[in-house]
């Protein structure tokens, strides 16, 4: 074999695979550029504040809205709770659910549905609705709107059920807070240690509407 026969094996041997076509290389670019650009569309129909919420927000159980790092929620629910300045307005008086009453003789009275101790004598729950005032009172019309709240299943029995409304209520009066999860104490306005809400935030986090 003569040297020109030799060069020629060898460039055959060592030549670097064939280039992609000018056509096919920017197909492919545009093929990847379309791929990455469909991703968002894919997460946007996806997220749970979307999805989840029916029209109303995401909140969250007492024990993770007082633990958990709020961005990045564990456990997630649909509420579409109304605020105490909902409830209280004459045009609203037929939507309180069953078998709570707004106006008239069969007015419900606070203490009927939270009893005697550390309540409202004689006034009703449309009364403690219209109640000034921060602290107690301030728990108090939130406490009567989570409890209209949650019978007419306007928030997640796994976040606010009517049973827990009153077990709220009773721990506030009786101890001076709610304790949502072991060490984390709620007051009316601030909790021990800071910095993790407080019951009225909670609250208010379930009446988005």
């Amino acid at each position: 074999m003569n040297e020109s026969s030799i060069m020629t094996a060898n460039n055959s041997t060592n030549a670097s695979p064939a280039a992609v076509p000018p056509a096919a290389s920017l197909a492919r670019r545009r093929l990847l550029r379309g791929g990455l650009g469909a991703v968002p569309v894919v997460l946007t129909v996806s997220s749970p504040s979307v999805m989840a919420t029916g029209g109303g927000s995401v909140c969250t159980p007492a024990s993770s809205f007082a633990s958990i790092n709020t961005s990045r929620p564990d456990r997630t629910f649909g509420c579409s709770g109304r605020t105490p300045g909902y409830w209280k307005q004459p045009q609203h008086y037929s939507n309180w659910p069953t078998p709570f009453v707004a106006k008239g003789d069969d007015a419900t009275k606070f203490n009927d549905v939270f009893g005697s101790a550390y309540g409202y004598p004689g006034k009703t729950l449309l009364d403690v609705l219209e109640l000034q005032g921060g602290d107690r009172n301030a728990i108090a019309r939130h406490i009567v709107a989570a409890l209209l709240n949650a019978a007419k299943n306007w928030t997640s029995p796994e976040v606010l059920s009517v049973t827990t409304v009153k077990l709220v209520w009773l721990s506030f009066t009786q101890k001076g807070y709610y304790e949502p999860t072991a060490g984390i104490q709620w007051f009316a306005g601030y909790s021990q240690p800071a910095g993790n809400g407080s019951l009225e935030d909670w609250l208010k986090s379930t009446m988005p509407v």
